[in-house]
């Protein structure tokens, strides 16, 4: 099984173009979770798997793990595409995880920071930042907010991607898109304070650490936790997502339409996008409705 895992892993790679999370993440859901319950189950070939084994995974992440909803449908969903793999490549003649239903998601509104926590956030960058590292957290706050970039998409960013001179990056999407992206003239300028005092790096990275290596997410997740957290800002999600959906909010609330807005932040789906408008549609009702008088 491991050597059919490594060629899947290999496949989503270079054929697909996963993000390095993702992949990472499906390595963990299946090299660390599901193959290792099935040699429990004595099974030690793939094509030994059937329905009630994948059913009893999940019953077992449900009853032992306790593991949310959101967890079970994406190990579900990773064992799927495992599956499908298997059968496109005629290592599996079908799949046993076809006709299995994941559990339903109740959809949830993606949080977002208003205009008020925002400038809270910038401030809290500013005051609280370590003189070695300020500019170069203020620059990558304001990316995120500004250009609604993802984790990956920051980390992997590029110096010679870098263009000040007609502020311009160049970013890499989700299956190795290739994205041009305009620099406001607040973004243009943290990036070129921080370039007058950033270390030199060891690969081309344009964010790095203070010794010149890369940042992982990790870095760069526990940075905006920090300022987040500095700035008394409570939300469910403190992560470097929230300031993606912001930025997508905040382009809706200015008056930027559907498509634009899918174009910068990269979707797939005009769906995703349709999250933020149906928000800022409830916030306009509920705005409407506090200027009732209270006489009838």
């Amino acid at each position: 099984m491991r050597s059919k895992l490594n060629k899947f892993l290999w496949h989503i790679q270079i054929e697909k173009g996963f993000s390095p999370g993702t992949i990472e993440a499906y390595r963990l859901d299946l090299g660390k979770g599901f193959i290792p319950f099935l040699h429990q189950r004595g099974k030690s070939e793939i094509g030994e798997v059937t329905k009630d084994d994948i059913r009893a995974y999940l019953d077992f992440l449900t009853t032992d793990r306790n593991n949310s909803i959101v967890t079970r449908a994406r190990k579900l969903a990773a064992i799927k595409s495992f599956f499908n793999y298997l059968v496109e490549n005629e290592e599996l003649k079908t799949n046993a995880a076809s006709s299995i239903k994941g559990p339903k998601i109740p959809e949830r509104e993606p949080a977002y920071l208003t205009e008020d926590e925002c400038i809270r956030l910038l401030e809290s960058v500013a005051r609280s930042a370590c003189p070695k590292v300020s500019e170069r957290d203020m620059a990558i706050i304001l990316l995120f907010l500004h250009l609604g970039l993802r984790v990956s998409e920051l980390t992997n960013l590029k110096l010679a991607n870098v263009d000040l001179g007609i502020a311009q990056i160049k970013i890499t999407r989700k299956g190795n898109k290739e994205q041009y992206l305009h620099l406001n003239g607040e973004a243009a300028t943290a990036l070129a304070n921080y370039l007058a005092s950033r270390p030199k790096a060891q690969d081309g990275r344009f964010f790095v650490g203070t010794n010149g290596g890369n940042l992982d997410r990790i870095r760069v997740y526990n940075i905006v936790r920090r300022y987040m957290k500095l700035a008394n800002i409570d939300k469910p999600n403190r992560g470097p997502h929230i300031l993606r959906h912001t930025f997508c909010t905040r382009l809706h609330q200015k008056g930027v339409g559907t498509f634009t807005i899918k174009d910068l932040a990269g979707h797939k789906s005009i769906n995703t996008t349709m999250r933020y408008i149906n928000i800022d549609n409830k916030e306009q009702a509920e705005a409407i409705d506090r200027l009732e008088f209270g006489i009838l």
